[in-house]
């Protein structure tokens, strides 16, 4: 599996290369409007722009086979997926240069969560057509990350939650709160032979100001709180939370992993299945691919448990936005309906692992009939815990700051949060300038930070 996973994300990191590339060059690209500018190339079908697909049967791809097949006879409504790149934020900026280009390269635009507040204030997707109003079978949670200003801008394609993975021999109970999951995991050590007891994802990546936000969450803190940045009057308890993470590293003790520093969501996953960890935070889809791996199973049942996070995790998920500069847009509209419709929600939870976007798709899931070759199938009991588990979190979950510049916040917030957390010893951080920093970065000003002193 390992060796799969590798031959696959070498291809996403090479085509993030090449459309990293293209997306430094799409600027010179001419357009033809009022200010003389000449025209793109059109293309043939619809092109949805998205990241890689991480679910064990590609469903987002055998949702666009589906599509395509109603469609055969139609080739202006074929579409294809372009993956631009596995990591979040290549993703982000290789959209956005397209954008800022007017490129009509694509028609839907696959955002992660906190970015349609920026692609919305920049005018690079346009308010989704809503004839007959807002389906109230979405998630209610979720209507917030795909509005901005009142307007709706696109549709939920999949949510993200945080959950909690652990060995059914390692959680001694329903840990309550953080501090009692770092504990147990600290025990599991200890008791357990476990080399490491919580795996963290706190790469300088977004899932390590996922991951951060909800350790400082966890310890009673906050960030941002109704449009204010407020870290500095949470400082007592951000404190904590850096102490923990202090506490429980290597050399003191082992109830985090030592890796978390660099650690992404696939890193993760393969030290869980090795049995390096304990417990693990990760998203839904590593539900899929652990109970699809025979090691992960004894007798016929799992070996892992999941639950919801003890605490508040980040509400996270990919929206479907149609490019203001596609010149197909009522072709898109109809394919993200298509895509954000109860039965491909449902087919992309049962088959494909992610969390869906409508209640129907938890209220009766089933069984994927199609499970890829050699993958263990996940049987009814399994997939209906798993639904519940997801909308448990959901319901506790808190999306990240809304701002159009959300990019520029999460980098000054994890760089900072980082240097204070993996630095030899306790580090004093000034929180005053910390918030002052956060607070520049939030309104879309220019920072500057020494780096020795990346929180001021």
């Amino acid at each position: 599996m390992r060796a799969g996973y590798f031959r696959r994300h070498r291809t996403a990191m090479l085509a993030g290369l090449v459309f990293g590339i293209a997306a430094v060059l799409v600027p010179l690209a001419p357009w033809n409007d009022s200010a003389g500018r000449t025209p793109c190339p059109g293309h043939t079908g619809i092109v949805v722009a998205a990241g890689t697909d991480v679910s064990a049967g590609a469903e987002r791809q055998a949702l666009i086979n589906t599509w395509n097949s109603q469609h055969q006879d139609d080739p202006d409504l074929q579409a294809r997926i372009v993956e631009i790149s596995s990591v979040a934020d290549l993703q982000r900026s290789q959209l956005a240069a397209v954008s800022e280009a007017y490129g009509c390269d694509y028609d839907v635009l696959m955002l992660d969560a906190p970015w349609t507040a920026e692609f919305a204030a920049r005018k690079a997707i346009v308010p989704f057509p809503l004839p007959h109003g807002w389906d109230g079978d979405f998630l209610r949670e979720l209507r917030q990350s795909v509005t901005w200003h009142g307007t709706v801008y696109a549709l939920p394609f999949n949510a993200d939650v945080g959950l909690l993975y652990y060995w059914n021999d390692a959680r001694r109970q329903a840990p309550v709160g953080l501090p009692d999951l770092l504990g147990q995991a600290a025990e599991a050590v200890t008791a357990h032979g476990f080399p490491a007891g919580y795996a963290l994802q706190l790469a300088d990546y977004e899932g390590g100001a996922v991951n951060a936000l909800e350790l400082i969450w966890g310890f009673g803190g906050d960030v941002v709180r109704d449009d204010r940045v407020v870290i500095d009057a949470y400082a007592t308890q951000v404190r904590s939370a850096l102490a923990a993470v202090h506490a429980n590293l290597p050399p003191q003790v082992a109830g985090i992993d030592r890796t978390s520093g660099d650690a992404t969501e696939e890193y993760s996953i393969q030290a869980f299945e090795a049995r390096q960890v304990a417990f693990m935070r990760n998203w839904p889809y590593a539900f899929r691919t652990l109970a699809a791996d025979p090691r992960m199973r004894a007798g016929g049942r799992l070996r892992f448990g999941v639950s919801p996070l003890p605490g508040p995790s980040v509400l996270g998920g990919q929206n479907l936005a149609i490019s203001a500069y596609s010149r197909k847009q009522e072709q898109a509209r109809r394919l993200v309906e298509f895509l954000t419709d109860q039965k491909a929600e449902s087919q992309l939870f049962d088959c494909g692992g992610f969390a869906p976007t409508r209640e129907s798709a938890y209220e009766a899931p089933r069984p994927c009939t199609d499970s890829p070759p050699g993958e263990q199938p996940i049987g009814q009991a399994d997939l209906t815990q798993l639904a519940v588990q997801i909308r448990q979190a959901i319901a506790r979950a808190r999306p990240r700051p809304m701002t159009p510049a959300y990019q520029e916040f999460s980098e000054v917030f994890r760089r900072c949060f980082r240097a204070a957390a993996f630095q030899p010893g306790e580090v004093d951080v000034d929180y005053a300038a910390f918030a002052r920093l956060l607070r520049a970065a939030y309104s879309g000003r220019p920072v500057h930070t020494d780096p020795d002193r990346p929180c001021g």
